[in-house]
């Protein structure tokens, strides 16, 4: 069984204690692997504009001075959003990293898929759905990833943490299009009250109206699932016939192609745990309490025991009751299946 270490603490605490980042990541042997003269990314989600749960930038003040004195290259490591907005491309994106607070940090930002999201490498996989996979560039010369997620709900995958931080995260545009490009939702006219909130957020104009409803442009849909997010009425969703597993699957194929050629570490981030991703341009009250820290080099390990350990703290299974609709497992047993990792682990409280 893989091991998955864990550090019971709230966000409060972390603030308060944030060296207990670098004590957990020592304990649990992945400090080992910064080495001298490396370049070490860390792989994190900057938020977008307007929503404030992503992972707070004090924290990695105490790792990156620890870095800094095992003499390691670090940088934080990210890549352009598929659908428009402040993380589009590399300028935007940093103004963006900087404006929430992540030049603090004293380490350099690397948009690693370029500055418009078209510089990538081909990575061959030979897998169910995609012989190939597109992810950023910069891998290519990443010693080290260390992959820092922040575990939230989600509302194509259930939830989102280290899998979907590795394999959407480290995409290029064009690979996170080829992920979401099946995932087609549609308008039930039944629901629909025409108030118009989904044409103000799609990000490439996909939705028009007409007098008695709203629909969606198949041609131009990318997929992102934005407005399923906006509808007060819960009047558009994705058809979920055998097909909807098809995006936690290519995400799990994708995240087996970004750990081909890297050595990856994984810590979870269980605080502030919201309803939907970070992703989210508004800021969004915490719907599950804060548990901790959770270090591993397994991500279907540290995933599975994340939702574990919400589901004991909750007593409730927290995921379903925030979309039910998804299988939210599918993606982990794949990845399993995929040799990504284990679902079956031991759990080390430090």
């Amino acid at each position: 069984m893989s091991k998955v270490f864990f550090k019971k603490i709230t966000h409060e605490g972390l603030l308060k204690q944030p060296d207990c980042l670098v004590k957990g990541l020592e304990i649990a042997g992945i400090a080992e692997d910064f080495k001298k003269d490396k370049f070490v990314g860390l792989k994190i989600h900057f938020g977008e504009k307007g929503n404030k749960s992503y992972i707070n930038p004090n924290f990695l003040i105490p790792l990156s001075n620890f870095l800094r004195r095992k003499q390691t290259r670090p940088f934080l490591f990210e890549t352009n959003t598929l659908y428009h907005g402040e993380r589009m491309n590399a300028v935007d994106h940093m103004n963006l990293a900087y404006g929430h607070g992540f030049a603090k940090t004293n380490m350099p930002i690397i948009i690693a898929d370029g500055l418009k999201g078209d510089d990538y490498i081909e990575v061959e996989i030979d897998k169910k759905h995609f012989k190939t996979c597109f992810l950023a560039r910069a891998l290519k010369d990443t010693d080290f990833l260390l992959v820092l997620s922040h575990l939230t709900g989600h509302m194509l995958t259930g939830f989102g943490a280290a899998i979907k931080n590795l394999g959407m995260g480290c995409a290029a545009r064009r690979g996170k299009l080829a992920q979401h490009c099946e995932m087609r939702p549609v308008v039930n006219d039944k629901r629909c009250i025409l108030c118009g909130l989904c044409m103000k957020s799609c990000p490439v104009s996909a939705i028009e109206k007409d007098s008695t409803k709203c629909f969606i442009v198949k041609d131009k849909c990318i997929g992102c699932a934005q407005c399923i997010s906006v509808c007060p009425r819960d009047a558009i969703n994705v058809i979920w016939s055998e097909e909807y597993n098809l995006i936690g699957e290519k995400l799990a194929e994708y995240a087996c192609a970004v750990t081909r050629n890297i050595k990856c570490a994984y810590v979870n981030f269980c605080l502030y745990i919201t309803k939907e991703c970070d992703c989210m341009n508004k800021e969004e009250a915490g719907f599950v309490k804060d548990i901790g820290l959770l270090f591993s080099y397994d991500p279907v390990a540290i995933d599975k025991a994340s939702i574990d350990l919400a589901q004991k703290q909750e007593n409730r299974d927290v995921i379903r009751d925030a979309h039910p609709k998804i299988d939210y497992l599918n993606h982990l047993h794949y990845a399993q299946v995929l040799g990504l990792g284990s679902m079956d682990y031991e759990l080390v409280e430090i």
